[in-house]
């Protein structure tokens, strides 16, 4: 489960120990409780191990967690604060069963390749090579095969992207994953991907709350997103291949209420 990183994280542990000391805060955090069971059943080790990591976690952060031997468990104390990790998204959490916490998430048809696309996409990229794809674009009716030199992969937020030399079309372009339906043969390719100048080329974005929304409103969405509360705007780093999705998204003329339209573009490079 990724999740960020405190500050304060100590660099003096071994990988596998953190992640399990992490853990114990994430359980802390989420379930006000936890047992070896949670440490034995995630990270596969055994009950001494996972009672070391405990005395370990006591002892370098005192007043944060204590043994319950009636409840035989051990609990959060009254001024626990996580030292490990930076709680600032449930999405962290929620794989963490929690009967005292319901949660419900959007039960939207998930955007995914199939396992061999995957694997034949990420081994051109690696390999340089160019690819015979068939590819169901949205300007054709039926699936087409074409050769693709694919060099990066590309995430809007909701689908991932594989950025392309199409060499039907004659240009870089952006292609769905999940919208390559199979693949046959690869060859190596001529197409130098230095050549994708929008790809190459950074650009920034300014965006900042609606204007159209009122002063308070824009203060509680600027709070929202973390925005500095006199500007209220974000700089958004991005590669310039990837305006077009940041647009789509932020365009207040696609969504004429101000109240379902809460952030702006400000600003696009010229």
């Amino acid at each position: 489960m990724p999740q960020k990183r405190n500050k304060s994280t100590p660099d003096d542990l071994p990988l596998t120990v953190l992640q399990r000391l992490m853990h114990v805060e994430r359980c802390l955090f989420w379930r006000g409780e936890l047992q070896r069971a949670d440490l034995v059943d995630t990270f596969g080790i055994n009950p001494v191990q996972a009672a070391m990591d405990f005395r370990v976690y006591m002892e370098r952060y005192p007043g944060n967690m204590d043994y319950n031997k009636s409840r035989k468990r051990y609990l959060p104390l009254p001024g626990f604060r996580p030292q490990l990790i930076e709680p600032v998204t449930l999405d962290e959490f929620t794989s963490i069963p929690s009967p005292l916490i319901p949660v419900a998430t959007w039960p939207l048809p998930k955007r995914r390749a199939t396992p061999h696309v995957l694997l034949a996409m990420v081994a051109a990229v690696r390999e340089r090579q160019k690819i015979e794809v068939q590819y169901q674009s949205m300007t054709g009716d039926k699936p087409t095969w074409r050769w693709l030199s694919p060099h990066a992969f590309a995430s809007d937020g909701e689908r991932w992207h594989v950025r392309a030399y199409c060499h039907t079309r004659g240009e870089f372009l952006d292609f769905v994953l999940g919208r390559i339906l199979a693949t046959r043969h690869n060859k190596p390719s001529e197409i130098d991907s230095a050549r994708d100048q929008k790809w190459h080329t950074l650009v920034e974005v300014v965006v900042t709350p609606n204007p159209d929304l009122g002063p308070g409103k824009r203060q509680a969405i600027a709070a929202e997103y973390d925005l500095p509360p006199t500007s209220m705007e974000a700089t958004l780093n991005l590669r310039q291949s990837m305006l077009f999705y940041v647009k789509a998204k932020f365009d207040p003329e696609l969504v004429p209420d101000p109240a379902a339209h809460q952030l702006f573009i400000a600003t696009l490079p010229s």
